[in-house]
């Protein structure tokens, strides 16, 4: 599930003044500007970087050059700070000299799945005898899971239980394998209960107590660490394991911490740096595989086969993160496993194709039912007279595994909270995307209560969760909701906002200002790609591309202060109803981001356009 982030800074909001200002798409909400001493303290550095430091909580030279310049060797903390790490080192060298088999088991999504395979590459490389268990994500859903405990009983020769990016939370499953004689480390980034499993150990930053400095990293991320701490040990020194080895597997805590969206700050952004330049030199045949498939749509600007050089956190997020998530969505995540681990290439093209096409799959059946609940929002619009204040909606037959992500579209269109169900094993399973000031988790715990329990279970973020119900208790649970949303939504419920970094001259808008910008790479949860503000800019020209016309490419002029005329390409990504903005001669604010353009051998400057409104 999605996670919060701080208003997309690493600052924060105590760090930062907002100025509302109301355009015709989302309201833009200004970053406050950079206090003048700052600006005296850094005379060398272009306002608009100064801006971007400042929004980010980077105050000193040593934090800017920390964030830019991060380096392996000094910004990585040492995997035996964490309190249990080295009777957890201790428990797995005795199951491999014992022989004992070694059970990881993970979460079905990118982040379980990749922490999956850096586990499994690692212990496989230590001589351990190791199996790995995904659960279905409709039959048996998060966590240890009662099919999975029989299974693992019933092999006697399973010793000792990994969970990874799970388990936290399982006290009673760990308690079930302890007494049938299996040991249980738990590797996991979850918050921990006041009272946690007894398991033999726990690695979790958010352990209470734990003394590892670092607290937000991602469950591939913790696993990384057990990794190194199992490759640096003693006893792995005498395999004579070729040093450094365990750098190659950052390709996995890179893509995981993307797709989990983990704040790409300290030791996180750290692993993403290196682990991109793992990706562009990746030994993974099928990642290899996977990048040279060119997906159906969304990536209309990039060549096949994907250059090494073009591989960006961009791109874990458009093109890796959403295949792999997509197997466990529409079929079972050991397939994007798999792919991940083969080292062979006709096994690697078969997975990679299968991969594809369930993402394929995935799409299709989210814009059927996005095609669906628009429909019938629109008839309650007719039949209401009014806009939605929240959005409950579901069909039987909708998968479960995608209404999350039909629920954010819906609430990204709307701007208001928004709950998509299907059903599953008798019973209905939904998702659910909030707004500012309408906590998920919260409403729907009033709601439970007020319905008596009527809830089978449910959890998540404040602005993203998960639910599960009797098929007959679904209509008293959507009047719950929407009594609940009267009582916590304001009259009038605000425009989604758009966060802008900083205004920009024309003459700013240069290719030293671009450089720059992408030594802010990678971007991510935390350090999101800068956002831009230009004002009063003239449309030259404007027209729709793009299948089904949905892209606006437009080019604007420009006047500086001296006079100075300048046009600027640009591309506004699904702004097709902007259009009505963009007659030539139209005096324009544009929010965008800077981005090189590279087409058949020219490179270009080009703003790809969040949001256009008409200039006051």
């Amino acid at each position: 599930m999605k996670k919060e982030s701080a208003a997309s800074n690493a600052a924060g909001d105590a760090t930062m003044i907002y100025h509302e200002e109301s355009g015709q798409g989302k309201r833009w909400k200004l970053a406050g500007k950079i206090p003048n001493d700052v600006v005296l303290q850094f005379p060398e550095q272009l306002s608009t970087i100064l801006q971007l430091f400042h929004n980010r909580g980077l105050t000193t030279q040593r934090e800017i050059d920390e964030f830019f310049d991060a380096e392996y060797s000094v910004d990585v903390h040492d995997p035996y700070l964490f309190q249990d790490m080295e009777k957890a080192v201790a428990r797995i060298w005795d199951a491999i000299e014992q022989k004992q088999k070694i059970l990881v088991y993970g979460d079905y999504d990118a982040d379980g799945i990749c922490s999956s395979v850096i586990l499994y590459t690692t212990l496989k490389k230590l001589g351990a005898e190791v199996e790995v268990y995904i659960p279905d994500r409709f039959n048996e859903g998060y966590g240890l899971q009662e099919k999975a405990l029989k299974e693992i009983i019933a092999d006697t020769r399973i010793g000792l239980v990994i969970t990874v990016d799970c388990g936290v939370t399982d006290v009673k499953e760990v308690a079930y394998l302890n007494e049938h004689g299996r040991d249980v480390i738990i590797v996991d980034h979850h918050l921990v209960p006041p009272i946690p499993p007894a398991a033999y150990a726990i690695i979790d930053p958010k352990r209470e107590g734990e003394p590892y400095p670092f607290k937000t990293l991602c469950a591939a991320g913790v696993t990384f660490k057990v990794a190194c701490a199992l490759v640096q040990s003693d006893k792995a020194k005498k395999l004579e394991i070729p040093e450094g080895w365990e750098k190659w597997l950052l390709d996995m805590v890179a893509i995981a911490s993307v797709a989990d969206m983990v704040p790409l700050v300290g030791e996180s952004r750290t692993f993403v740096k290196y682990g991109l330049i793992v990706i562009r030199k990746t030994q993974r045949i099928g990642l290899r595989t996977l990048l040279c498939l060119r997906p159906s749509r969304a990536c209309e600007h990039l060549t096949f086969p994907l250059p090494a050089d073009a591989v960006t956190a961009e791109t874990i997020a458009f093109m890796i993160a959403p295949r792999i998530n997509a197997t466990s969505r529409m079929d079972h995540a050991t397939v994007s496993f798999e792919l991940l681990i083969t080292e062979d290439e006709e096994k690697a093209q078969r997975f990679a194709e299968r991969v594809e096409e369930l993402n394929n799959g995935r799409r299709k059946t989210i814009d059927q039912i996005l095609k669906e609940a628009e429909a019938m929002i629109k008839e309650d619009i007719q039949v209401s007279g009014k806009q939605p204040r929240i959005i409950v909606i579901g069909k039987e037959e909708w998968m479960v595994g995608v209404v999350g992500l039909a629920a954010g579209r819906l609430t990204d269109k709307y701007g208001v909270p928004t709950f998509v169900y299907g059903r599953t094993n008798g019973n209905l399973k939904g998702s659910c995307r909030g707004i500012e000031g309408f906590n998920v988790v919260e409403v729907m715990r009033a709601c439970n209560e007020k319905g008596g329990g009527i809830l089978i279970e449910f959890g998540g973020h404040a602005v993203a969760g998960g639910f599960a119900i009797a098929p007959e208790n679904i209509g008293k649970f959507s009047e719950l909701l929407r009594e609940e949303g009267e009582r916590v939504l304001p009259e009038k419920i605000p425009l989604p906002s758009l966060f802008v970094e900083a205004e920009v001259a024309p003459h700013e808008v240069t290719w030293e200002l671009c450089d720059l910008l992408a030594r802010f790479e990678p971007y991510g949860e935390g350090n999101r790609r800068p956002t831009l503000l230009l004002r009063n800019a003239t449309v030259a020209s404007a027209r729709l591309v793009g299948e089904k016309e949905g892209h606006v490419k437009m080019i604007l002029k420009t006047t500086d202060e001296e006079g100075v005329v300048k046009f600027l390409n640009c591309i506004g990504f699904g702004l097709s109803e902007r259009m009505r903005l963009c007659d030539a001669g139209a005096c324009v604010d544009v929010v965008f981001e800077l981005d090189a353009n590279e087409w058949n051998g020219t490179k270009e400057l080009q703003l790809k356009l969040k949001d256009i409104r008409k200039s006051v």
